[in-house]
């Protein structure tokens, strides 16, 4: 079973449409773990993917609920101590990516899901894409 930080884009991905994201999230070959300050990043987008998923309120926070459950949401204590490393290899890059490489080297984690290229510019955390998790499932 693969362990993975899951970033931010491809949680939305799983909430907009029925999508092989979203069949990833809840295939059983995966662990996903990312900080958890992004349940409140989803909920200031709430009303913008509300109506990009064309879905009712009700619908969305039911499946906002039920992907969420598929994501261990690492508290900042967790990944604390390798916060300072990871905003030293990423501040150059995005500095908004730090939070997302601590959790992966606190948790000594197989890699990232992430279409984001900044993470390619870094050689702690292996990237991986879409297609190299479909292979898994």
């Amino acid at each position: 079973m693969m362990r993975l930080v899951i970033d931010l884009n491809r949680i939305m991905a799983g909430l907009l449409k029925e999508s092989t994201s979203r069949k990833i999230i809840f295939d059983n070959h995966f662990l996903f773990f990312a900080p958890d300050y992004i349940e409140t990043e989803l909920f200031q987008h709430r009303e913008y993917l509300i109506q990009k998923a064309k879905m009712t309120e009700s619908d969305f926070d039911t499946l906002l609920h039920i992907l969420l459950e598929q994501i261990t949401l690492v508290p900042f204590e967790e990944f604390e101590q390798g916060y300072s490393r990871a905003i030293g290899i990423m501040e150059s890059i995005d500095e908004n990516d730090a939070p997302f490489l601590a959790v992966g080297l606190a948790l000594k984690l197989d890699g990232i899901w992430t279409k984001d290229r900044h993470f390619l510019r870094q050689d702690l955390l292996k990237v991986f894409h879409t297609g190299d998790l479909v292979q898994n499932i």
